[in-house]
């Protein structure tokens, strides 16, 4: 048997596969995490933004490596909890006005945003929020795979609620301007499954649900009132018009007290597929240096005179002009000779 001494073998039409659509879930932060244990703020953040929201980091100030993870806000209707400016708007009341914009349909007729509860809606004047930085979700977060914890002062006592979502309770999600929208509910993800401790339904009638989720905006829209309950995780909301009561601050507070924002991130790839197929007389031999002695080039296992054998590592994707565009890793040495044919498939992912 003559072997084949190429360096090169040319793929055909049927080896290969293109533009091939899945979807992947992975970590939302930094890293590669999927959950944030510690909560950071700047010292400072440029211009008057801060009257507005505070940016959550990974990491320490002093850190050089850290990065934004998402934004807190607070807003009001008519603005309060916030200084009035001098042509009368107030930071609270933009941060209302622009997430109404997003869970309204119709901002005409309708001012206040509402939640669900008892199978109706309640109106609410104030809203917390948390934006996960688009950076970190890209296409969407994964609905029914995030959770975070709350921690906040309950007179004398300290109160940690577990809130999820409720997509794996429904069976079909409201749809409206901003796609797809689930409720905030209590509950917790239990071996990788959701478990809702009272659905979005069966809170109180007076003062809604706990919130909403937007998965394809990496938003979740929390009803301040309902954030209040003595009951609950109470985070001492001030109200008062005209004055800076820094309610996005105690956001951040209790969810640092909360110590975990575990998410991840659900986002649709293209793939090729290229299928590298090894006949039994190529790649044989090898050209790695131990493959042959250095003083008169013959090989260093003679036995590979007759029964020649290498083993495959690494598979290079090369264009016609012979230059390199990808390289694969196999996880273990594959070990090739004349008894022994291969298809490696390697992956590309767009």
């Amino acid at each position: 048997m003559s072997e084949s001494t190429n360096f090169f073998t040319t793929l055909s039409g049927t080896d290969k596969r293109t533009n091939i659509p899945s979807v992947i879930s992975s970590p939302v932060w930094s890293g590669g995490s999927a959950t944030l244990t510690s909560f950071y703020t700047g010292s400072t953040q440029s211009g008057s933004s801060g009257d507005y929201y505070y940016d959550v980091y990974d990491k320490a100030g002093s850190d050089t490596t850290r990065e934004v993870q998402f934004a807190v806000a607070y807003g009001h209707y008519a603005g309060s909890g916030s200084l009035s400016t001098s042509v009368g708007n107030n930071p609270s009341k933009a941060i209302y006005r622009q997430f109404r914009n997003i869970c309204v349909r119709n901002t005409t007729s309708v001012s206040l945003i509402k939640f669900p509860e008892d199978n109706t809606q309640a109106a609410i004047e104030d809203i917390y929020v948390i934006n996960v930085n688009r950076a970190r979700y890209r296409e969407k977060i994964d609905p029914g795979n995030w959770e975070i914890h709350l921690s906040g002062s309950s007179g004398t006592n300290l109160e940690k609620i577990k809130l999820i979502d409720d997509s794996g309770a429904t069976a079909d999600s409201s749809i409206n301007a901003s796609k797809r929208v689930f409720n905030v509910v209590s509950g917790s993800i239990q071996s990788g499954t959701t478990v809702i401790s009272k659905q979005a339904a069966a809170e109180t009638a007076t003062d809604g649900s706990y919130g909403l989720f937007y998965p394809e905006l990496g938003l979740i829209v929390l009803n301040a009132t309902r954030l209040n309950i003595a009951a609950d995780v109470n985070l001492g909301t001030d109200r008062t018009s005209d004055t800076n009561q820094n309610n996005s601050l105690k956001l951040f507070n209790a969810i640092v007290d909360g110590g975990k924002f575990q998410a991840r991130r659900e986002e649709q790839i293209k793939s090729s597929h290229y299928f590298c197929r090894v006949k039994s007389d190529e790649y044989n031999f090898s050209q790695n240096p131990t493959y042959f002695n250095s003083t008169d080039a013959s090989l260093t296992n003679n036995t590979f005179v007759q029964d020649p054998k290498s083993y495959i590592t690494t598979v290079g994707l090369y264009n016609e002009q012979n230059e390199l565009l990808a390289v694969a890793k196999l996880s273990q040495p594959l070990l090739k000779s004349r008894d022994r044919e291969a298809v490696i498939k390697v992956r590309l992912d767009f």
